[in-house]
């Protein structure tokens, strides 16, 4: 899983970058995403790490499941 986020992060650009910030408007993902900045990462690594364990939570199980058996 580390390999994963070190990988997403450093394919993100910075427009990707701004477009998820705005996605995630007033959500949860915001404050997760503005400590692991406020701790040292970069916004890309921060992102990354939000997204790919949002993808590996088991509440997830069902968009996972659709997104690789459309």
């Amino acid at each position: 899983m580390e390999n994963e986020i070190y990988t997403l992060a450093s394919e993100l650009t910075e427009k990707q970058i701004e477009n998820i910030l705005f996605s995630w408007e007033g959500k949860k993902e915001i404050e997760t995403f503005n400590c692991l900045v406020r701790l040292g990462d970069s916004k890309s690594l921060a992102i990354a790490t939000i997204l790919v364990e949002k993808s590996n939570d088991v509440g997830n199980y069902d968009i996972n499941y659709n997104a690789y058996n459309i």
